[in-house]
């Protein structure tokens, strides 16, 4: 059932459709290779990032008007099996946007996540090497995406504003989960905020970020500390670096994370993408957390095609 309705959503996307929804656009990734994870001593084919099949489209309403809609669906190229309970895991949702800006129903990410906590680390929260997920996003507290959301964004002069709010029995709580978070760009400086208060009764966030791009070379750094709906204080801390040369990029990540005052997390990732094409990488990656239980060393190495 699940194949039948992809199927049918890809064959109405290729159909002629009228000129109001001429863009839309079916997009994906896939990314495959030979991973062993941090703390597992198994080497298996896997995905280093999630990968992905996607439709979104906007509709011109006329006077500076547009509707708009997107839905994403995540699976494992290994096995070809969905990733996760929802069918479409990414996103789903659709909405209104103009001079006012935008806003949007369904399941959305986050404000702090998008503006803040996804802008720092230089593997994107994926590969053996990444940071996001363990110091960002620490102790577990902050939700990726959330359910029976309505989200805001407006951007102007540079400033890049979001507010997102959701039923909390959708989320796994007890009360709205809320997020606020702002973001600015000037030439080659990024700074970023975020508070986040999840759908627990005692659980609260707040991610600042800042980055510097100077002849494609970037360097970022990222904070975050809160509470956990158990009442444990967490804090967490990361540097991040892109380096181009030629038509690959090293990148490298090191990080720490405590909860109550004891480090938990403190690692280390390396890697080099090396671009074949526009849409074509290859990558090698390598992470190290010193305070793993076990196995405290992993690596990837694998392709990702984009389309």
């Amino acid at each position: 059932m699940k194949a039948r309705i992809i199927i049918a959503t890809a064959c109405l996307a290729a159909m002629p459709l009228a000129h109001a929804q001429s863009n839309v656009t079916v997009y994906g990734k896939l990314d495959a290779g030979v991973r062993k994870a941090v703390g597992s001593s198994v080497k298996e084919v896997a995905t280093s990032g999630d990968s992905r099949l996607g439709f979104r489209g906007v509709e011109d309403l006329g006077g500076g008007l547009k509707a708009f809609f997107g839905m994403e669906h995540r699976f494992f190229p290994d096995t070809g099996t969905q990733d996760g309970a929802q069918f479409w895991k990414g996103y789903s949702h659709v909405g209104l946007q103009g001079d006012f800006g935008r806003v949007g129903v369904g399941r959305q990410y986050t404000a702090a996540f998008s503006l803040v906590q996804n802008q720092i680390d230089p593997f994107g929260g994926d590969t053996v090497a990444q940071l996001r997920d363990g110091v960002m996003r620490v102790g577990g507290i902050t939700k990726v995406r959330i359910d029976g959301s309505l989200r805001y964004d407006i951007s102007f002069g540079g400033v890049s504003l979001a507010a997102s709010v959701a039923e909390g029995d959708k989320n796994g709580g007890v009360e709205r989960a809320t997020s606020v978070a702002a973001s600015w760009r000037s030439g080659s400086f990024f700074v970023a905020g975020g508070i986040e208060d999840p759908a627990g009764a005692r659980d609260t966030m707040t991610s600042l970020g800042v980055g510097y791009t100077l002849a494609g070379h970037k360097l970022t750094a990222g904070y975050s500390s809160g509470k956990t709906n158990a009442g444990l204080k967490a804090k967490g801390w990361m540097l991040g670096l892109d380096l181009p040369i030629g038509a690959g990029i090293i990148k490298a990540a090191y990080g720490q994370a405590e909860t109550n005052g004891r480090t938990v997390i403190n690692k280390l990732g390396v890697g080099y993408h090396h671009s074949l094409s526009k849409r074509t990488m290859i990558y090698a990656n390598a992470g190290h957390d010193s305070k793993a239980a076990r196995a405290k060393t992993g690596y990837d190495l694998g392709i990702l095609h984009n389309f």
